[in-house]
């Protein structure tokens, strides 16, 4: 058992991307430096994930669930660094990646990486072209799906390795210095599949459906499971009609990201960045990574 590197999660009804969650970090680190805070403490998540730890939590509550779930995040994140040098916080659908280009994989640069610090990675959500990418993403993601768009949502201070406290989210941080680290990246999947989205959305709401909620304002959850009169094949199709940057240079928004940061509120800081509807092609080198 390894003392470099734990992983920390939340899952709830997510086979599909727990499976990819296990294999590229439990690839990596080894099953037991995953830490899985399993929601209503499902089989499927014990057996998918089965040599991983388990922190379950009853499916109870509803109306203040994120600022449960992130307190209890960040209480097992504190314990978790008296015994790791580096703890990567993230969504079952997040990928913490090391550009090739960089001569290392995640699991190289976690063995070198110095500590005391907190790492905030550029933030991209890889998205599905579905007249132009027809692969299956089974046995990976990255190759059948070559695009992405900067959110700045997902530029998150994730990779840490000194003591402090995440926002809920995930998205602010109590340190009150940044380092965007060169060539780390966080690929967040939601949308790097149609059908995927599709079936996920369908079975969110109806969860929501079951929990007897009828507004997003009677909880703390994603919003997006209460759409209504959704058109999820023109959201796909609008992704395919933006310009499409080739160059992979993030060396801007790293600048602004240093240059912006500052306290926010309740010792929290964070920057400012600037969105765009720009879709980055990833380069070849990163085909079958995730």
């Amino acid at each position: 058992m390894q003392d470099k590197v734990a992983i920390l999660t939340t899952v709830r009804d997510d086979d599909f991307f727990l499976k990819k969650w296990v294999d590229y970090y439990g690839g990596f680190f080894g099953r037991d430096a995953l830490y899985v805070i399993n929601h209503g403490n499902q089989d499927s998540v014990r057996d998918i994930a089965h040599g991983a730890n388990f922190f379950s939590i009853p499916d109870a509550r509803r109306v203040d669930f994120n600022p449960l779930r992130w307190r209890t995040q960040n209480f097992l994140l504190s314990a978790l660094r008296q015994w790791y040098d580096h703890v990567i916080v993230c969504d079952v659908d997040e990928f913490l990646v090391i550009d090739p280009i960089s001569g290392h994989d995640l699991g190289s640069f976690l063995q070198t990486a110095k500590k005391r610090t907190v790492r905030t990675a550029i933030g991209l959500e890889v998205l599905h072209l579905p007249d132009h990418e027809k692969d299956s993403i089974d046995t990976s993601i990255l190759g059948p799906r070559r695009h992405a768009q900067l959110n700045p949502w997902y530029c998150k201070p994730c990779l840490i390795s000194r003591r402090t406290k995440l926002s809920r989210g995930g998205h602010y941080c109590s340190w009150d210095q940044v380092n965007p680290e060169d060539h780390l990246y966080l690929f967040h999947m939601k949308f790097c599949d149609f059908d995927l989205y599709v079936d996920t959305l369908d079975r969110r709401q109806k969860m929501v459906q079951s929990m007897g909620v009828k507004d997003v304002k009677d909880t703390t959850t994603n919003r997006q499971w209460f759409a209504k009169d959704r058109d999820d094949k023109e959201l796909f199709a609008e992704f395919g009609t933006r310009d499409i940057d080739t160059n992979w240079d993030f060396s801007a928004q790293r600048s602004q990201m240093e240059d912006t940061y500052r306290f926010r509120t309740d010792d929290l800081y964070h920057f400012d960045l600037d969105a765009t509807d720009t879709l980055f092609k990833l380069p070849d080198r990163f085909a079958g990574i995730v």
